[in-house]
């Protein structure tokens, strides 16, 4: 097993192009968010906003446009739309999941973006109790982002903190995907590559919506052109030494999962 520490991601990350535009940082698409769950969305989407990427796209309840704009009016929104109506090629990276809500129709959203989009997507939260359910089969292209609860239900048998690096390198035994196995010490492994440990992040992250961020974060990597193992090493370590930079300003009991996105700014290791 290898580390996800500075020396590692300083010989990993790409410098932004000078002569860039906001097309070269690519398009994000947010899925998420339902009716009592509409922070999920706007954390993802403002995450992905603040991690580099050009333009997001979020595709939200009509009750999340307002909070939506008054966050961060430079992001974009549909709310009526079908998702076969929209043209999933104009996005160089999907985000789907965090409050999406466990439903007939989220499941048919999933099913269509699994089904007609190549990119890379970053499944979480609501759509992966989609995928453990209905034993959706999953792509190298995907990243998958658990916490233990949902982990257990994805691999079909209890969680053991005591063996999660095995379990984490045997569920990729048999899933051709990348798998970002959240908690302390989060774990990233896909195929035929190392399986990490990260090294930043602390306590103070245990808080509702830590996870909608990192989604944002790691969509918006893959959007830059990072692949997929690669964008999730970069983004859970970023995602950490965010939480490791609020607790010094800030006591871990007083954080919440906006603080990160807040600090996002002083984290200058993809510019």
């Amino acid at each position: 097993m290898l580390k996800i520490d500075l020396p590692w991601i300083q010989a990993n990350v790409q410098p932004r192009k000078l002569e860039g535009h906001k097309k070269t940082f690519g398009h994000v698409l947010v899925i998420a968010g339902s009716e009592g769950k509409a922070g999920a969305a706007i954390l993802c989407a403002r995450a992905a906003l603040h991690n580099g990427c050009g333009m997001v796209t979020a595709m939200v309840p009509k009750e999340a446009v307002e909070l939506l704009l008054a966050e961060s009016a430079e992001l974009m929104y549909v709310t009526n739309k079908k998702i076969n109506e929209l043209n999933l090629t104009q996005f160089d990276a999907i985000a789907i999941g965090p409050g999406l809500g466990i439903t007939s129709n989220s499941k048919d959203i999933l099913n269509f973006v699994l089904a007609h989009y190549t990119g890379p997507i970053v499944i979480d939260a609501d759509a992966l109790s989609l995928v453990a359910s209905n034993k959706i089969a999953l792509k190298l292209n995907h990243i998958i982002t658990p916490h233990p609860g949902e982990f257990a239900k994805l691999q079909g048998y209890d969680y053991d903190p005591t063996q999660r690096e095995k379990q984490a390198a045997a569920f990729i035994k048999n899933n051709t995907a990348n798998l970002v196995l959240k908690g302390a010490d989060t774990i990233v492994v896909a195929p035929n590559e190392s399986l990490m440990i990260n090294t930043t992040g602390n306590d103070g992250m245990a808080t509702a919506g830590a996870g909608d961020v990192l989604t944002g974060m790691i969509a918006a990597l893959c959007a830059q052109g990072y692949a997929p193992f690669q964008a999730a090493c970069i983004g859970v370590y970023m995602h950490g030494l965010a939480g490791d930079i609020a607790i010094k300003k800030q006591s871990k009991a007083s954080l919440v999962a906006s603080d990160l996105i807040k600090q996002l700014g002083e984290i200058r290791l993809v510019d």
